[in-house]
């Protein structure tokens, strides 16, 4: 019995990772609204194993369950974005300082790797692997900073602010400078330039930011606007 128990805990937990992707990688929208039949019948679960994960990836702050009407996908206004990015900033410069008082030729080494294997990407428009090649190098760098409490911090800000993830990817010049700043990033990790590091830290995350704002914009003035 105990091994079914285990079992069957282990299945949830997967639901619950499925769940978390399936919104993190824009399968669901921001404001859709998720159907707790619909979902138990395409997963294969029952109606209660559902219920029971919109409770957990609603205290992620990635849905919000509304009385009456069920689960709808997060979104996030101006002022939210704003508050999000101003705490990110901080904990990625601190990250980085950190990083550099424990980084070690291996890792530099590492790193550079992973920055020509983001560069291949950009040759190949392959913007999925840019994705996740930008994700695991940061990744790496929060690891650096051995901080488990930092490193946690950070992620929880990140799902918050999941739906800006590929707005970033929808510049070219953007992309251009993401890749440059990899290179910036080693070097300054190398040389222990904590004031480029703290530069680089607070500017590398703000494109996604800016493109996403940039994109609120837009859409409020077209529905001020409206096509005649």
């Amino acid at each position: 019995m105990g091994s079914a128990k285990r079992d069957l805990k282990k299945d949830f937990q997967k639901l619950i990772v499925q769940l978390e992707s399936m919104i993190l990688t824009g399968v669901f929208q921001p404001r859709e609204r998720l159907v707790e039949l619909k979902l138990s019948e395409e997963l294969g679960v029952s109606r209660f194993w559902i219920r029971d994960a919109f409770k957990i990836l609603e205290t992620k702050g990635l849905i919000k369950v509304i009385p009456y009407k069920g689960a709808v996908v997060c979104d996030l206004d101006e002022q939210e974005i704003e508050q999000i990015f101003e705490v990110r900033q901080e904990l990625d410069a601190l990250a980085t300082r950190k990083a550099a008082q424990n980084v070690k030729k291996a890792d530099l080494n590492f790193l550079k790797r992973m920055a020509q294997q983001f560069e291949k990407s950009v040759r190949r428009a392959d913007f999925g692997e840019m994705i996740s090649t930008n994700e695991n190098f940061h990744d790496y760098i929060y690891e650096l900073s051995r901080n488990q409490t930092l490193i946690q911090m950070v992620n929880q800000l990140k799902t918050r602010g999941h739906i800006l993830r590929y707005y970033a990817w929808s510049s070219l010049d953007a992309i251009k400078r993401i890749q440059r700043e990899h290179r910036l990033l080693i070097k300054g990790l190398e040389k222990k330039d904590f004031k480029l590091l703290d530069d680089l830290a607070r500017r590398h995350i703000s494109y996604s930011k800016d493109s996403y704002l940039m994109h609120l914009k837009a859409k409020k003035a077209n529905s001020l606007n409206p096509a005649r």
